[in-house]
């Protein structure tokens, strides 16, 4: 019986049953072969010839040989990732026309051929990266102008060809980060015209040519950071029209001329953390309107110049944290309207201005952790109502009456708050009392003249309590409240003849002397209106 088994099985075969995927490779349909075997030392023999993909994943493979592919007339993606690759035979990869994309990433790779792409004019994908190449021969990319997207990243290049670029001219991406590139020859990115994004991140660039980036045209993202730039030479980025994201953290750049990003009109990125700027010019970013996100953290920054930030309309997040502000204007965030994280940590602030956070209407996360803040001035807040996010710890706050707005405040609205941890320094009954713990009875602070007064509303010993939209007004001294002003709104058609109760409301209003919680409710006795406050709650 065995022998009309076997010719059955020819007879399927013979009508187009695919072949059995080649041990240790596992197949997914007819279109893609993955091999992952760490004793797998060659190619194994029988791939499918219609494969679309083929992966090997963390093999023993440390050499291709000319042919072992075979030709194919099908495959467009080829991948090797994380093998013991050492050779690659000129021939390699003959005989593939339509790959589109090859992956040699995470292997010993210490040079590659250049006649190794021959023979590829649907390339458009080439990664190269994580390997050992120290450098690459100026015609390794002549057969692939088609390439748009080139990946070089993690390897140990010191220099690159003058013109090794130039048949490049439909790229797209460049990845030249974490090398040990000490400088660009002039003019090696000129032929790349097309290109969009280029990361040169984490090398040991100390210059940059003048006017390295002047033909690429199309750029929208520039990764710059993690290298040794002392200064940007003028006109760095003249003609990056289309900039949009701009990496320069961690560098060691000590000044930046006023017009270094002048017509940078759609940047909305830029990040110059960790570099050793001591001081701003007034006019730096002027030329960049639509700036979304901004960065200056860990520098060495002392003070902000007025109007700095006055053309950020747009900004949406400020970046400040760990420099060395002692001091910030009443007007250091004018026009920032559409501002929602501002981060101030870990600066020498000992006072903020009355009314800095007034113009931040949208501000919903606030950082001032690791300063010396003691108080903050009263109705700091008030402008604030969408913020949900402060960082207070690590500031020596004195718990007295000049602390009892804050410490209304955070009674009303700390249950959204995360991570306060903020305690008191001071007085000493209170030292490292957490600050939700901490309540001040508003008729004890009344009795302090001259910091519970405002002027113009205020009398010495007074505090007036109303709500924002101006409905409640109560006058209090400091012993009992005497005065209540309520605006009731228009009754509604045909409710003023009802009976019972016609008007309820309740507020937590603020004033100089912190919070009270008043509840009012109106009713209607024989026809005539009976107002009944509750009793106002301490905060």
């Amino acid at each position: 019986m065995l022998l009309p088994a076997v010719l059955g099985l020819g007879a399927l075969l013979a009508w187009g049953l695919p072949p059995p995927c080649p041990l240790p490779c596992q197949c997914y349909g007819q279109a893609s072969v993955f091999c992952s075997e760490e004793r797998m030392r060659e190619i194994p023999a029988g791939l499918p010839g219609n494969a679309t993909q083929l992966f090997f994943v963390e093999t023993a493979l440390s050499h291709i040989r000319s042919g072992a592919l075979g030709p194919s007339t099908a495959l467009t993606k080829l991948v090797f990732i994380n093998n013991h690759i050492q050779e690659l035979e000129p021939g390699a990869f003959h005989g593939l026309p339509s790959l589109a994309e090859l992956e040699l990433s995470g292997n010993p790779l210490p040079s590659v051929s250049p006649k190794l792409l021959k023979g590829l004019p649907s390339l458009t994908v080439l990664s190269l990266s994580s390997n050992a190449l120290h450098s690459l021969h100026p015609g390794l990319f002549t057969a692939v102008g088609s390439l748009q997207d080139l990946r070089l990243r993690g390897n140990r290049m010191k220099a690159l060809p003058h013109d090794i670029f130039h048949p490049l001219q439909q790229l797209q991406a460049l990845d030249l980060s974490q090398n040990v590139l000490a400088e660009l020859p002039e003019g090696l990115l000129s032929p790349l015209t097309a290109l969009r994004v280029l990361k040169l991140s984490d090398n040991m660039l100390a210059r940059l040519p003048p006017r390295a980036f002047v033909t690429l045209i199309h750029l929208a993202e520039l990764h710059l950071d993690g290298n040794q730039l002392a200064e940007l030479p003028p006109g760095t980025f003249t003609g990056l029209v289309g900039l949009r994201q701009l990496q320069l953290q961690h560098n060691t750049l000590g000044s930046l001329a006023p017009d270094t990003f002048a017509g940078l009109a759609n940047l909305t990125s830029l990040s110059l953390e960790g570099n050793r700027l001591a001081q701003l010019p007034a006019t730096l970013l002027r030329g960049t309107p639509c700036l979304l996100h901004l960065s200056l953290a860990r520098n060495r920054l002392q003070m902000l110049p007025r109007g700095l930030f006055a053309n950020l309309s747009a900004l949406q997040s400020l970046v400040l944290e760990r420099n060395a502000l002692s001091h910030l204007p009443a007007a250091a965030f004018h026009g920032l309207a559409e501002l929602t994280a501002l981060r101030l940590g870990h600066n020498n602030l000992s006072m903020l201005p009355a009314g800095l956070l007034d113009e931040l209407p949208r501000l919903t996360s606030l950082g001032l952790e690791h300063n010396r803040l003691s108080h903050l001035p009263t109705g700091f807040f008030d402008a604030n109502e969408e913020l949900v996010r402060v960082r207070l710890e690590s500031n020596p706050w004195v718990c007295d009456c000049r602390l009892a707005y804050l410490l209304s405040w955070l009674q009303v609205f700390a249950e959204p708050l995360i991570h306060l941890q903020a305690s008191c320094a001071g007085p000493a009954a209170l030292v490292e009392r957490p600050l939700l713990e901490v309540t001040l009875r508003p008729q004890v602070c009344a009795r302090q003249q001259g910091w519970d007064a405002v002027p113009g509303e205020d009398t010495p010993g007074q505090c007036t309590y109303s709500d924002p939209e101006g409905t409640l007004h109560i006058s209090c001294n400091a012993t009992s409240c005497q005065q209540l002003s309520l605006r009731l709104p228009p009754p509604l058609p045909g409710e003023a003849a009802r009976l019972g109760p016609e008007y309820q409301g309740e507020w937590a209003l603020r004033s100089s002397c912190g919070t009270l919680r008043v509840s009012i409710l109106v009713t209607v006795r024989d026809g005539e209106k009976d107002v009944s406050p509750g009793v106002p709650a301490e905060p």
